[in-house]
């Protein structure tokens, strides 16, 4: 059997106004293209379902048999199709965004305010999350795409390379030895100050990698103290408590009255920024203004 909406809504219709006549100028059909409809569904349930004379159509026993079900059938399909066309409105409406704390402060408010300009329509939402959460909401739908400078591979996972930030050394005012460069002001790995050296846990991604090219391009032996957020690590170099390494993301958090701020060179060292979303699934159309935003807005410090 293979009913059709079509066909049940044309039932109905010639069951509540009696009339082939009346129910075809109603439908917007010939009266013979109704008939043709009326007689496919009757060749499915191998029964008449009205019966015809010149003067009137009255529903048969196997017509009334099938009028409830036919009524139920096609008010539960017609909320189905509002409920999807609600749910596509709002998917189209809203953008979810998973970041890290840091990155919602540096550089997501920035691409939110541009990206206004471009779609005022469409609401952002943010959902600002340890690093290592970025991926699993990635995964599980519960956002349309992270951003995040690590990623773990993933078989599901679709990774886009955005943009990538430089490794930059953050310390007091009046602390570090700058001199120009050509992106902005920049110091050798070996000439880092003898300062504790404020790092986030060695359990996170980014502070192995971070340790890492410490030990290739110095002979950095100081204190280290190590705090949870990068967001805590700013607060502590502002007030005096030592320098640190981090991303060039967090440039525009670091005022000239309370750091120093270099680009670290020889060598200078990269990390790719990454757009990720759930493999297969379609991302909505605002997601690539608001990563022209983000382009835009974090040219001054990548």
């Amino acid at each position: 059997m293979n009913l059709s909406t079509r066909q049940l809504e044309a039932f109905l219709l010639v069951a509540r106004l009696a009339s082939f006549t009346r129910a075809a100028e109603h439908a917007h059909m010939t009266q013979a293209g109704l008939s043709a409809t009326i007689r496919d569904l009757e060749n499915q349930f191998s029964c008449r379902l009205f019966d015809r004379t010149t003067r009137s159509v009255r529903l048969t026993v196997e017509g009334r048999a099938l009028l409830p079900f036919a009524e139920r059938i096609t008010n539960e399909l017609r909320a189905a199709t509002h409920a999807v066309q609600a749910s596509a409105a709002t998917s189209r409406s809203v953008l979810t965004i998973a970041v890290t704390p840091i990155a919602a402060t540096t550089l997501i408010a920035g691409a939110c305010r541009e990206f206004s300009t471009r779609m005022p329509e469409v609401e952002v939402r943010i959902k600002d999350v340890p690093q290592t959460e970025i991926q699993r909401l990635v995964e599980t739908g519960e956002v349309d795409m992270g951003l995040t400078i690590f990623l773990k591979p993933a078989s599901n996972i679709d990774a886009l390379q955005l943009m990538s930030f430089r490794l930059m050394c953050i310390a007091p005012h009046g602390t570090l030895k700058i001199r120009p460069g050509k992106t902005g002001p920049e110091m050798r790995w070996q000439d880092l100050p003898d300062l504790t050296l404020i790092t986030l846990p060695s359990t996170t991604q980014l502070q192995p990698v971070i340790d890492m090219h410490l030990m290739e391009n110095t002979d950095f032996k100081g204190q280290r103290t190590s705090y949870n957020s990068m967001q805590t690590i700013l607060a502590m170099v502002a007030g005096g408590q030592g320098m640190s390494i981090l991303p060039s993301m967090v440039f525009p958090a670091c005022h000239p009255a309370q750091f120093d701020v270099a680009y670290l060179s020889h060598p200078a060292i990269r990390l790719p920024f990454f757009r990720l979303s759930r493999k297969g699934a379609q991302l909505p159309d605002s997601a690539a203004s608001f990563i022209e935003a983000l382009t835009v807005t974090s040219r001054s410090h990548v």
